[in-house]
């Protein structure tokens, strides 16, 4: 979730080389990531950010704000064909080309001022924190907080915070060696006094959200089919859910250390296809296979977390 330029990266790289070498954690820039937490998710703002990953580049339109306690967020992208997000408090819907609407369990609509992020006590179990110093994006004046994990089984994260809203204007997440992984950041953020209800209104045409389609929040956590445990797992990472979302004598489980997320996906199938692990931009995939009663279990692990922590987190895996 980030954006930077090829100085900085050459600083991040030399950063990253001395990361054993850091000064202690700074209160500074510990108190800045709670300020944010309290602020930034109600505050209110239009804009336009670039998302980088991997290769992939796409430009997104965001308007944000809360509406009678609730926070409301529209997100359009700019780029191929129409597709909007709209969130309104606890209801999240994604709308599609072809104009359909899809009801989604929310983890998140969008990278800025995400109240789902964790707490500095959640974080410091995992991460230090360090100050980056001032700079300008988007013509605005931001403070950079960078999390500096305790250990390898996680990635680098960093936040660059609006000094007047709180928001963070670009996110990365960098790995140990000092590849920017993913970036969001702002080209366009204009903050707002007053609430536009019009504003969150689907700009896809032909698509309205009545009052009935945001009345009920859809639920879709269910028990387990499938009995298993983790025998491993990063320190700091804690269960968030355990859904029934995949086929049938299948099981998910959802697992977040505050920052990123990582899921585990343990299937029965016909047979065993390739293991091993794959990765797309910050997204990791990592596959192995199980025999327990004569069957084989397809255990799969997918998150913004390095190779290495995904392989051994599936090896851990046992079934019941």
């Amino acid at each position: 979730m980030l954006r930077w330029t090829v100085t900085l990266c050459m600083l991040a790289v030399t950063w990253f080389a001395h990361a054993d070498d850091a000064p202690a954690a700074s209160p500074t820039a510990q108190s800045m990531y709670e300020d944010m937490l309290e602020r930034a998710p109600y505050a209110m703002y239009e804009g336009i950010f670039i998302h980088q990953a991997g290769n992939q580049t796409q430009s997104v339109e965001i308007v944000h704000g809360t509406y009678e306690g609730a926070i409301w967020e529209r997100l359009l992208h700019l780029d191929g064909p129409t597709r909007e997000v709209i969130r309104r408090g606890e209801a999240l819907y994604c709308i599609h080309p072809d104009q359909s609407v899809e009801q989604v369990q929310q983890q998140g609509s969008s990278p800025f001022g995400n109240k789902e992020l964790g707490s500095t006590r959640q974080l410091s179990k995992a991460y230090d924190f360090r100050s980056l110093g001032k700079q300008r994006i988007a013509g605005r004046l931001v403070e950079g907080v960078q999390l500096v994990p305790k250990d390898a089984s996680r990635h680098f994260y960093q936040l660059w915070l609006d000094q007047e809203t709180t928001v963070p204007l670009r996110t990365e997440l960098v790995s140990r060696k000092g590849q920017v992984l993913e970036r969001y950041q702002f080209s366009y953020f204009m903050p707002k006094k007053e609430f536009v209800k019009a504003r969150f209104e689907p700009r896809t045409k032909g698509v309205i959200l009545t009052e009935a389609d945001t009345a009920e929040v859809l639920k879709t956590t269910q028990k387990d089919v499938l009995e298993w445990r983790l025998n491993w797992i990063p320190s700091g990472f804690e269960d968030e859910a355990a859904t029934g979302y995949a086929p049938k004598m299948s099981a998910r489980r959802i697992y977040s250390d505050g920052i990123v997320m990582f899921s585990v996906y343990v299937e029965q199938v016909e047979k065993a296809l390739d293991e091993g692990t794959a990765q797309s931009g910050p997204t990791v995939l990592a596959v192995q296979h199980k025999q327990w009663h004569g069957l084989t279990h397809r255990i799969t692990v997918v998150g913004e977390i390095p190779a290495a922590t995904a392989q051994r987190i599936a090896q851990s895996v046992e079934l019941l």
